[in-house]
């Protein structure tokens, strides 16, 4: 007897550990589930924490709009008596192509192929004789010295920083609808000389592929590529347009920089029209229409 109760009383507690591990796997999948997603909707909670942080953020400086972080504006106009430079201006550098401007009181920071970078205009504060903008995930900085950029001279070197990453430059005025519309328009804006030389040279139809200073902005160099997809390098002389070279250029064995762009110089005839293609400008001058992937020429 004393046996059958000890064997009873095993399966007996073996039981109610059974009993026990149910009422906990059942509480985990079934109790209180407020503050996580239900299964199958992992995103439901991210999408609700987002949308509480824009709401909670009604009164901060940023929100995205379309992919594209946008602060909001300056709140009212601001002192520029004792700029560096007085707006309206623009900069822009070489190697890599960038390009700043100012739109509506924003400073717009694009590079070649890459979405612009978007912040409001700010006083600037005094780093000795430098104005030094300190805007979002922009650092701008504004001084009097000697420089050159894209075949142009200027008295304002400028540096930006973003990403931790600094982009040397030069900064000039802006005036009556000079200014270009990306780093590549802007290339071939300072450029034009040179480039109208080496077309010349070439003498038949071609295709501006890339821009690039060299001696220090003293020589030009100028790719092109032939309707029959034959590349060629060009310089000359940025200040003359003297010519100094024109040779042939084995495909595949282009440099990086001769494949920036496809600009089409006015008066150039394209094979269809294209409406893809934007114009490129020199104060009210057309200088041309760079030409999309699409764009057949």
């Amino acid at each position: 007897m004393s046996g059958l109760a000890g064997g009873s009383r095993r399966p007996a507690a073996a039981i109610a550990r059974t009993v026990a591990l149910c009422c906990v796997l059942t509480l985990a999948a079934c109790g209180d589930q407020g503050g996580q997603p239900p299964v199958g909707e992992p995103g439901q909670a991210v999408a609700s924490a987002r949308d509480g942080a824009q709401g909670d953020s009604a009164g901060a400086t940023s929100e995205t709009s379309g992919g594209l972080a946008v602060v909001a504006g300056p709140s009212g106009p601001l002192d520029t008596t004792n700029w560096v430079m007085q707006p309206p201006f623009y900069a822009a550098g070489d190697e890599p192509a960038w390009r700043l401007e100012i739109a509506d009181g924003w400073f717009s920071f694009r590079r070649s192929a890459l979405r612009a970078i978007e912040e409001p205009m700010v006083q600037p504060v005094k780093d000795g004789a430098a104005d030094v903008f300190q805007t979002g995930s922009l650092k701008i900085v504004i001084r009097r010295e000697a420089c050159q950029a894209g075949g142009q001279t200027s008295e304002l070197a400028v540096d930006v920083t973003y990403d931790d990453d600094t982009f040397g430059g030069c900064a000039f005025p802006a005036l009556g609808g000079s200014v270009a519309s990306s780093p590549e328009a802007a290339a071939v804006s300072g450029a034009i000389g040179p480039i109208d030389a080496c077309l010349a040279k070439l003498a038949q139809p071609a295709l501006v592929t890339g821009v690039a200073p060299r001696q220090d902005g003293a020589q030009t160099s100028v790719a092109l590529r032939a309707r029959n997809g034959t590349l060629f390098e060009c310089g000359a002389v940025t200040a003359t347009g003297e010519i100094l070279y024109l040779d042939p250029i084995e495909v595949g064995a282009q440099a990086s920089w001769m494949n920036r762009m496809r600009f089409v110089r006015e008066g150039v005839a394209m094979s269809a029209p294209c409406a893809d293609a934007s114009e490129v400008r020199g104060g009210e001058q057309v200088l041309g229409r760079m030409l999309t992937r699409t764009c057949k020429f």
